[in-house]
């Protein structure tokens, strides 16, 4: 049997990939070229890619969170999953320098500020 904090960690390792890979698809969707996709210890998974308009960026920001929502339903058959995937949102939503959270916030105040779409 997997103990429960290796079970948990692995869970929330694969909500952070199924994270990352909606801002993936959000750029390419959008097309906005990722030029890098990596892991540091510090900052946990993370991809670098060419700048984008405001709405595009703001897209792209709610895309990795948006995806942990999403995986919500699953909560009834894999509640553990879901508790890591709750986990992942509220993180990355928190306004901390380099965050979702802080990409969103920094794009509704331009957008608030009548910023041009491009």
């Amino acid at each position: 049997m997997v103990e429960p904090i290796v079970l948990g960690m692995a869970l929330g390792v694969l909500a952070m990939v199924l994270h990352e890979c909606g801002h993936l698809a959000a750029a390419a969707a959008l097309k906005v070229r990722v030029k890098r996709i990596g892991i540091q210890w510090n900052k946990g998974f993370f991809t670098v890619r060419e700048q984008g308009t405001t709405h595009q960026n703001l897209l792209i920001a709610l895309a990795g969170p948006g995806v942990n929502l999403v995986l919500l339903i699953l909560e009834p058959w894999f509640p553990l999953f879901s508790l890591a995937n709750v986990c992942c949102v509220l993180a990355n939503l928190l306004p901390i320098d380099g965050s979702d959270g802080y990409r969103v916030a920094a794009c509704l105040r331009r957008i608030r500020q009548g910023e041009p779409a491009h």
